[in-house]
């Protein structure tokens, strides 16, 4: 497995090419753990499909394209190849630096479908591994929560559940994946960014539930505060947070005032 200096540097790398991709990749690796956690998948599993979460849009790197411009219809996209061919050089550029087979084919296969109309390979079903299935879900989750990040409005959170529902499940989508995904997000999962112990600055996803809100403060995407550290949570108030609120919502810890 990659060791975290090696990792630090990826992630770096990511961060430095556009911001929003590195934190897409943070987000989307946080999503494929806790579905993994609801499937009963090994521990070695879930590092595994963290890790590739981490890294998922690597290959991103390698091609000559602003990804700020890129749309989240990446089939609208003048070059359609070489934007599909993020998934090959991500998986050439892991391949240099480690050997984890399940890490370099979730990487290649994140973008196929479950119809066998995705890419790279046209395959179909459970011929995509259950990695690669999970990071689907997520990736495409994530993608229309944040919206920004591909130039276009973020998605009202009952419409891409409908959209799940509906049209994702059994096409783009592994349907059982889908209804047990559906299932988190009636958890009402947040982002939370600890401040110790965390070199990498990675996020994990905590729960909301009502009650005095501990951790810190919760905000939307821009960092603009819906609830303060202490305040009290009610089951209303967490349900609108969740259906109003476009974007991801994240818990920042507050830093200390100063005297």
């Amino acid at each position: 497995m990659i060791n975290n200096g090696l990792l630090e540097i990826l992630l770096l790398a990511q961060h430095k090419a556009s911001l929003k991709l590195g934190l897409h990749s943070k987000r989307v690796a946080c999503y494929a753990f806790e579905l993994a956690k609801m499937l009963n998948q090994s521990a070695e599993f879930k590092q595994n499909v963290f890790v590739s979460g981490l890294v998922h849009d690597i290959g991103f790197l390698k091609i000559d394209i602003d990804f700020e411009q890129i749309s989240l219809d990446m089939t609208l996209h003048k070059n359609t190849d070489l934007i599909q061919s993020h998934v090959n050089e991500g998986e050439h550029l892991l391949s240099k630096v480690l050997s984890d087979a399940q890490v370099l084919e979730t990487v290649r296969h994140h973008h196929e479908k479950f119809n066998g109309e995705g890419y790279p390979d046209k395959l179909k079903g459970k011929e995509i591994s259950l990695s690669a299935r999970i990071l689907a879900v997520v990736d495409l989750y994530d993608s229309m929560m944040i919206g920004e990040m591909f130039g276009e409005e973020r998605s009202v959170p009952e419409d891409i559940i409908n959209y799940f529902t509906n049209t994702a499940s059994g096409t783009e989508l592994d349907p059982e994946l889908v209804k047990v995904f559906l299932e988190l997000l009636q958890r009402n999962p947040v982002f939370y960014l600890p401040v110790e112990n965390n070199e990498l600055h990675l996020y994990k996803i905590v729960y909301l539930s009502p009650g005095k809100l501990e951790l810190g403060d919760l905000c939307d995407q821009y960092g603009t505060v819906l609830v303060r550290q202490g305040a009290e949570l009610t089951q209303h108030a967490i349900d609108s947070i969740r259906s109003n609120y476009r974007g991801q919502k994240i818990i920042y810890v507050p830093e200390p005032e100063k005297s």
